[in-house]
């Protein structure tokens, strides 16, 4: 027997009254803002599995694109800068501040420093406590515990997600645009588990007969002992019964996987600008994907070049700290410019384009040769940039010459 409609009703409504999000649809930011968990929401959304994946590429994506760090004329400045500014402590402080400003929309730190034995001072790590920890004052002025006020530029460092200290100074969470389709989600997931709770193991119910009241409350109690005796498998005989029904729930819970769906693309909408990349499609092509993925590829870039600005302040403070103002500074920037594929290139070495051997090693991960004897050497028929495996080899089955270095511009 399907549930009746009463205690249908009932359990829907108990979970409509508790999500509060039915009737109207508020501003995300000031519903996480007046909540007890405030920022910390953005948080748990990134435990979904939807939201947590395409977080992290998004992240992953921008803080791995390659960087890099120019020299300068003072050799004493380049020397720290190898030490003290190298690729793996920018990364380590670009990861930390675009992590959260991507989930927050903006990310202050608090900037540890320590002395080295040269009595140089640099930068041991950023402490980026508790997010729910800053408040900003009528002025738009950041503080720390409302005490401790964030515009020291040697203590403090602010990232911001679009965003800066004049406008928009929490920046803009990237989280933010898919709350509703996450609340939706989850209020989805609470129905399912408590329908699933209470009807995915059928109950029974025994239908008898019985005009006296006592003898019929004697009659039920012993039924029921007998019916929560039965196992699968088992059978039992039961005299003056009608019949025996299921208590059962249809209809709602099989509509859950398509709520968890058509969530799970608003979301991929709302945090990749587009759905074909994340979802399965059937009218997709080879050049819609490619404009998409392109459009995700420009997400990182900017990413890239607002966090190229704050940890260039790092970079300016740690110079500025042991060196003075007026010293310059190197110049940290991300590679952000699309690359030539590698069979584009061989093609303008074979036109005689020159290439460079350095950019080349470091964009395609080659292992650069340390001189002459650690080179290989191409005969001439592959002179023209062509990878083969190509070795004189003597009787004794030695190779009689080393392969020259003209994969990467040829001498």
């Amino acid at each position: 027997m399907a549930i009746d409609v009463k205690s249908r009703k009932d359990l829907e409504v108990k979970i409509i009254r508790d999500s509060q999000v039915w009737n109207y649809l508020p501003n995300p930011e000031s519903i996480i803002r007046s909540s007890a968990r405030g920022l910390r929401i953005y948080d748990d959304m990134k435990e979904d599995a939807r939201i947590g994946s395409l977080f992290e590429d998004r992240r992953n994506a921008t803080n791995n694109l390659p960087c890099y760090i120019t020299d300068v004329d003072n050799q004493r400045v380049n020397g720290y800068a190898s030490e003290h500014l190298n690729e793996a402590n920018l990364r380590k402080w670009g990861f930390l501040l675009l992590d959260g400003a991507l989930t927050y929309g903006f990310q202050p730190a608090e900037i540890i420093w320590e002395r080295d034995k040269n009595g140089f001072y640099y930068i041991a790590g950023l402490d980026c406590h508790d997010i729910t920890r800053y408040r900003m004052n009528s002025d738009g002025d950041l503080f720390y515990d409302s005490i401790t006020p964030l515009n020291q530029p040697y203590k403090w460092i602010v990232h911001r997600n679009e965003g800066d200290s004049y406008n928009r100074q929490y920046g803009r969470a990237y989280l933010r645009r898919v709350y509703w389709p996450w609340k939706f989600k989850t209020l989805g997931w609470q129905f399912w588990l408590t329908a699933t709770e209470k009807f995915s193991v059928p109950s029974l119910v025994v239908l008898f007969e019985q005009s006296d009241p006592k003898k019929a409350k004697e009659t039920a109690n012993e039924l029921a002992d007998l019916i929560l005796s039965l196992s699968s498998g088992s059978g039992g005989a039961m005299a003056n019964i009608k019949g025996i029904q299921q208590i059962t729930m249809g209809g709602s819970v099989s509509d859950f996987d398509a709520l968890i769906t058509a969530c799970d693309l608003q979301i991929s909408y709302g945090m990749t600008g587009q759905a074909l990349a994340t979802n399965v499609s059937e009218t997709g092509t080879q050049a819609l994907g490619t404009v998409q993925e392109r459009t995700k590829n420009a997400a990182y870039e900017n990413d890239a070049r607002a966090l190229r600005y704050t940890l260039q302040k790092l970079v300016d403070y740690s110079i500025a700290v042991n060196f003075g103002n007026d010293e310059p500074s190197p110049i940290f920037s991300f590679d952000t410019e699309d690359k030539a594929s590698f069979d584009e290139v061989l093609r303008a070495y074979q036109a005689g384009i020159p290439i460079s051997r350095k950019a080349m090693y470091a964009q395609y991960g080659l292992p650069e040769p340390e001189d002459e004897e650690d080179a290989l050497e191409a005969p001439s028929s592959a002179s023209m940039g062509t990878m083969g495996t190509a070795f004189n080899f003597s009787d004794d089955g030695n190779p009689k010459k080393k392969l020259p270095m003209i994969l990467l511009g040829g001498r």
